[in-house]
């Protein structure tokens, strides 16, 4: 999970979780370690086509440096200021860029440029060709997100609530957008996407924004989450994952509130859930799939958002979001695990440890390949292999 955000905010957060952590009963207290991983019988394998070591990334501030891919090259980054291109089948180095500073947010691709982000908020736009670096802007804010690149613009979203647009060209600033955030929310924000000419982004607040990528003009606005209890951190109902889209569809869910489907032309709300979690959904094979925060696994009727099959023998494994590959569900945890799930049932049929450490990064899915990045700087591309 994210940590709690918000100056204001941070001394009454930690002074609430003090205090419900004393209050808990011998028999709660049991529960707060993850489960043990039970044996399961495979019938797919993740096997490794190449892996790289590109440096570790910042798990204490919630740096998201999800790699990048755009015209056969995974572009990656470490929290160190490390860049690097490898090519996508054979992961072959193809250059690499030592920055020298601390990023924060990353990898965003296209229009022939990789833009990462340090914690100042510096945004730095490198050649993906090259890694030379073209330009870089400083917004007000910290951003701790990929930015969107597409529709001539890179998009950020900072922490303080604003969705600034860039010239991808020269990086000038054309456009930006503030939102009010509420007194607390979760470390992390969204990564917002372009698609057909709008910015989609997730908000704090709870809230799908669409903006026309051209000038930043609201296109219009839903809320997903809608506040909950008397208590401050009752009411956390941020959108950490990224919207996903799926042709004239949209797909987002937030922390203590809902997952939704809504139209992409106008917003209109098509189903809700109640539902909680810190990432991104995923779609595929008739289902919308996602990591609830306590661990559980949902399966949701794309057309209906009815609950197809849950999986609840990963709690507190700190998953992160899953990735539908290939036909099946993979989900990281906390030790380095990638478990295969069946898309129809949920059971397990396949599991590997790619890494020591935990996966908490977006997994990136391009064709026959899954790519994987672990908190200490292990990036995996692999492959299903079927028994």
């Amino acid at each position: 999970m994210g940590l709690l955000n918000r100056a204001a905010g941070r001394t009454v957060a930690v002074a609430l979780a003090i205090a419900l952590a004393a209050c808990a009963s011998n028999d709660e207290k049991e529960d707060i370690e993850p489960v043990e991983l039970v044996e399961i019988t495979s019938s797919v394998e993740l096997r490794e086509v190449w892996s790289a070591d590109i440096g570790g990334i910042d798990r204490k501030r919630y740096a998201m440096l999800q790699p990048g891919l755009a015209d056969g090259k995974l572009i990656a980054a470490s929290s160190d200021g490390d860049v690097a291109a490898f090519e996508r089948s054979t992961g072959r180095s193809l250059w690499e860029t030592d920055l020298d500073i601390e990023l924060s947010g990353g990898v965003g691709v296209g229009l022939g440029i990789a833009v990462v982000v340090d914690y100042r908020g510096r945004a730095i736009a490198l050649d993906l060709n090259s890694g030379d670096q073209l330009w870089d802007y400083q917004v007000s804010g910290e951003v701790v997100s990929a930015p969107a690149v597409g529709s001539g613009v890179v998009v950020l979203q900072t922490v303080d609530g604003k969705l600034v647009g860039l010239d991808a060209s020269s990086g000038e600033e054309l456009w930006s957008h503030s939102t009010t955030l509420p007194v607390l929310t979760l470390r992390g924000t969204a990564a917002p996407v372009i698609s057909g000419g709008l910015v989609i982004a997730g908000l704090d607040n709870g809230k799908l924004i669409a903006l026309d990528a051209r000038d930043g003009t609201p296109r219009w606005e839903q809320r997903v989450a809608i506040p909950q209890g008397s208590a401050e951190l009752e009411r956390v109902v941020d959108i950490d994952g990224s919207p996903v889209v799926r042709g004239d569809l949209v797909f987002a869910a937030s922390y203590q509130g809902r997952v939704v489907a809504l139209s992409k032309d106008g917003g209109r709300g098509l189903w809700a859930r109640d539902a909680s979690t810190h990432h991104a959904v995923a779609v595929g094979g008739g289902h919308v799939y996602l990591s609830g925060a306590s661990g559980t696994v949902y399966a949701y009727n794309v057309g209906n958002g009815q609950i197809v099959w849950t999986n609840s023998e990963l709690l507190r494994r700190e998953l992160s979001g899953p990735a539908y590959f290939q036909d099946v569900v993979v989900v990281g945890d906390l030790e380095g695990y990638l478990h295969v799930l069946d898309p129809n049932s949920g059971q397990f049929i396949g599991r590997e440890q790619v890494d020591g450490d935990a996966i908490r990064i977006p997994m990136l899915v391009d064709g026959d390949l899954l790519f994987v990045l672990s908190d200490d700087g292990e990036l995996v591309a692999l492959r299903l292999a079927r028994s």
